[in-house]
């Protein structure tokens, strides 16, 4: 059985070229191993056959898509009832499938932060961050380095109950692709007429703080690092205004009908 692959973080050095680096997997084959390590995590969840919600979210993703900087891919935007960790984060796999939980829909408080959530999710695969994180696996020859895809959150085998040993400096690779993919996603954002701050205002209500962090194999850099880079990056954008989304509300809605497990909230401060 195919090993999942481990989405991870970038440098802003990066940011002007998202696709730079190397990578061993040529776009046929990533968009391959895309579909057959999608076709894997189905498995472990509940596809929703929802046609308002499904519409919409391949309405907002592909216009975020066509906005992304990076490497042009055909991108698929299902709806799940899966089980994900405290961000409620879209599992992004290389080539294009994205699996969007509607536990996210529920916690996310305007269309602008889903927005931000699914942009931060096409950003790891538009920089192919995924078949980079392989790459560098097979470089070292770490056989152990598990392969998941996941944006963000701690994966599928994780999810699953599995421990996985991670090297520290993967881990520090990971969290490096993480702020890059957050900041392409303030950029993607805003030239598709999102606010960017509110990316910064989900991962502040729904990350761990930094006395409450996540386990030492997260690639998850911690909630303030997170949120200057992030803010760094805003300051970055010419000034603009970004109209209401109004449509949301009703999604929201439909979304809460559904019978799926509610949004996980945020860890609580320990008193």
């Amino acid at each position: 059985m195919h090993r999942l692959l481990t989405l991870v973080l970038a440098a802003p050095a990066l940011l002007a070229q998202p696709d730079r680096g190397v990578n061993f997997y040529s776009i046929g084959k990533e968009q391959a191993l895309g579909a057959q390590l999608a076709a894997e995590y189905r498995k472990g969840v509940t596809v929703i056959d929802n046609a308002m919600v499904n519409a919409y979210l391949n309405d907002l993703g592909q216009r975020l898509a066509a906005k992304t900087a990076g490497q042009t891919f055909t991108y698929t935007f299902e709806l799940v009832d899966a089980n994900p960790r405290f961000l409620n984060e879209p599992a992004a796999f290389p080539g294009g499938p994205i699996f969007i939980p509607a536990q996210l829909i529920l916690a996310a408080k305007s269309e602008d932060e889903l927005a931000g959530m699914l942009a931060h999710s096409i950003a790891h695969i538009a920089a192919r961050h995924g078949t980079k994180q392989a790459t560098k696996d097979q470089i070292v020859n770490q056989a152990t380095v598990p392969l998941i895809y996941m944006g963000g959150s701690q994966g599928y085998a994780l999810q699953q109950g599995q421990t996985l040993a991670v090297p520290f400096g993967f881990v520090k690779f990971q969290r490096q692709l993480e702020l890059q993919a957050d900041s392409l996603a303030v950029q993607t954002m805003a030239a598709a007429g999102y606010d960017p701050s509110s990316l910064a205002d989900y991962i502040e209500r729904a990350q761990p703080p930094d006395n409450l962090p996540p386990p030492s194999i997260s690639p998850l850099p911690g909630r303030t690092a997170r949120l200057e880079s992030i803010r760094t990056a805003i300051d970055a954008l010419p000034p603009a205004t970004y109209p209401p989304h109004d449509a949301f509300a009703g999604i929201q809605e439909e979304a809460a009908r559904l019978n799926v497990r509610p949004a996980k909230a945020p860890p609580r401060l320990a008193r």
